[in-house]
């Protein structure tokens, strides 16, 4: 540095404590700079715990949501904006547990509802695809209730009139009520009420059907209208002809001796036959309608055929026929006397009046340690193959113009099929014709 007077003031330092120095210097940067980082990183510890961590759990619980699992809440650490959004995390979370656990519930008991329900629910979509299908619908159209779901509906049931009829149903936007067959050829009928189906706006999603199974209801409508024929049938041809055999006496034959006795054997044997009738309406109907309760006691089966044998035998021996009861040890059921006499009545006097002069009619037994089969065989025309499943139907007759000039009422088996039933029996017949027929009676046993 200059100094007055031309002096000049040097000032040295040894160049080794220099570079200690800046070497010093360096160290120090380097320490403070490392410190800064530790601190920097420590900082982005302590926010990334604050503000990341929160946003993984929040996230890692969304995932577990997706799978359902409402049961998972975020651990709230603050009161600030993360801590927040944590607790309203939380509340959603507990919101949609309680509306999938509603839903769920709903979808539960919709389930258990169609389930039970005997009538078929299925619905559609308006591209005509499945969305709903219960399980009665399966059973309708032999078809598993799951797989059907998303196919088109044609596909889902192959039953082109139930097809047609939700295409018309969407297509008018109105309620249709339809009957059908299942499969074609199948006597199976189904009444279908399919609708439209709309949202809350009436916005058309689809259609759906309810179909219920009337086959034994339009069988027994049919039954009833055959019954209803055959019994003004019946009624019918014996009152016109005693009309005809009065009118014709009225008109100036009374004096005709021969001819009026003759006349009125007829009347009277028509007004016997109407009277025959009349009684086994009400005989069935008392027992079909349970108004004729059943007095169970001992019956002996043998000491029942021997009866009713004793009773028919005259007109087994105008027919020069052999009825024969082979049943020869007591066979005791349980039952009410009076009704199985009925029986055995019906089904002897069927056997004599089927069995041409000459036959034979047998009755035997099969005892087991429960119940006894008793056995009525004839050797007469026989039953054919299609008829023998119907033969126990009220008014069914294989040849209705032997059997009404036989005097049969059409009623008989009928009677005798359920008072079976109500002793909780069971009958069959087996025939072929030409050969003789069997029915075949099995009844409990007494203990």
């Amino acid at each position: 540095m200059p100094l007055a007077e031309g002096r000049v003031l040097q000032i040295g330092i040894d160049q080794s404590e220099i570079g200690k120095d800046i070497s010093r210097l360096i160290h120090g940067a380097i320490l403070v700079g490392v410190l800064v980082a530790g601190l920097s990183v420590l900082v982005a510890y302590l926010v990334n715990r604050v503000i990341a961590g929160p946003i993984l759990d929040l996230l890692a619980v969304v995932r577990r949501l997706q799978h359902r699992e409402f049961g998972r809440r975020v651990l709230v650490r603050s009161e600030d904006e993360i801590g927040q959004l944590g607790r309203a995390f939380n509340e959603l979370s507990e919101t949609l547990e309680e509306l999938f656990d509603a839903i769920s519930d709903r979808e539960r008991k919709l389930d258990a509802i169609l389930s039970s329900m005997s009538d078929g629910v299925l619905a559609v979509n308006m591209q005509r695809k499945v969305i709903l299908a219960n399980r009665a619908v399966a059973d309708m159209f032999n078809v598993d209730e799951l797989s059907i779901i998303g196919k088109n509906q044609f596909e889902a049931t192959r039953n082109t009139n139930l097809s047609k009829l939700l295409d018309d149903t969407i297509d008018s936007g109105e309620s249709i009520v339809r009957e059908m067959r299942v499969r074609p050829g199948s006597e199976r009928t189904i009444a279908v009420t399919s609708s439209p189906l709309t949202n809350q706006d009436r916005t058309p999603l689809g259609a759906v059907a309810v179909l219920r199974d009337v086959t034994d209801l339009r069988h027994l409508e049919q039954m009833r209208q055959e019954f209803v024929a055959n019994v003004s049938h019946e009624l019918r041809t014996p009152l016109t002809s005693i009309k005809g055999f009065v009118e014709t006496l009225l008109a100036g034959n009374l004096d005709d001796r021969a001819l009026t006795e003759r006349f009125l054997k007829i009347i009277s044997g028509e007004t016997d036959r109407m009277i025959a009738l009349i009684n086994d309406l009400l005989d069935l109907s008392r027992i079909e309608s349970g108004k004729q309760p059943l007095k169970l006691g001992p019956v002996d089966i043998k000491e029942i055929f021997d009866d009713t044998i004793m009773i028919l035998q005259s007109n087994a021996d105008a027919k020069n026929m052999t009825v024969q009861n082979l049943i020869y040890d007591p066979v005791i059921v349980e039952g009410d006397e009076k009704l199985l006499k009925q029986v055995a009545i019906n089904l002897v006097d069927n056997a004599i009046k089927y069995t041409p002069e000459g036959g034979t009619v047998t009755v035997e037994a099969i005892k087991s340690p429960d119940e006894v089969e008793i056995i009525v065989s004839d050797n007469g025309v026989g039953i054919p193959a299609q008829h023998l499943d119907r033969v126990f139907e009220r008014f069914y007759r294989v040849d209705k113009g032997r059997a009404r000039n036989m005097g049969g009422t059409g009623l008989g088996l009928a009677i005798v099929k359920h008072i079976v039933d109500k002793h909780k029996g069971s009958i069959c017949a087996e025939s072929r014709v030409g050969k003789g027929t069997k029915m075949r009676l099995t009844l409990r046993r007494m203990n």
